[in-house]
């Protein structure tokens, strides 16, 4: 569905708009959905994933080795972050400006590890096909 709406050359949008401005749409959009989620016991692998995505995004290089260029008004203490987060993917979510206590929930915390540690080791197709088959 997303490829297709990409594709679609009537749609005058691209992925670097939507991408854009993460720092300030993730804690605006996507923390409280991840907070009341965990209030709620609901479902956080989805959501993990989303934020795991926008880390490896925020590494700077696509999987294909160019470069992705900077989209946010806050990109190297995104990037740092990120790249602190290849290998220790936790470094991530000690962003407190962002994650607050989100990060400290450890079912959380567990799921985005996962899901990073995947992004690199098996790539995003292979990652997104997991999660859907899960």
């Amino acid at each position: 569905l997303v490829e297709r709406r990409f594709s679609n050359p009537a749609i005058h949008d691209t992925t670097r708009r939507v991408a854009f401005d993460g720092s300030s749409r993730h804690p605006g959009f996507v923390l409280p959905t991840i907070r009341d989620a965990m209030v709620s016991d609901g479902e956080i692998r989805g959501l993990a994933l989303a934020e795991a995505l926008w880390a490896r995004m925020c590494w700077g290089v696509r999987e294909d080795g160019s470069n992705i260029e900077p989209n946010d008004p806050n990109w190297d203490p995104l990037q740092e972050a990120a790249q602190r987060a290849r290998n220790k993917p936790g470094a991530w979510l000690a962003q407190r400006g962002i994650y607050g206590s989100v990060a400290d929930d450890p079912l959380f915390a567990a799921a985005f590890c996962d899901w990073l540690d995947a992004l690199w080791t098996d790539g995003c197709r292979a990652t997104l096909r997991r999660f859907l088959t899960e």
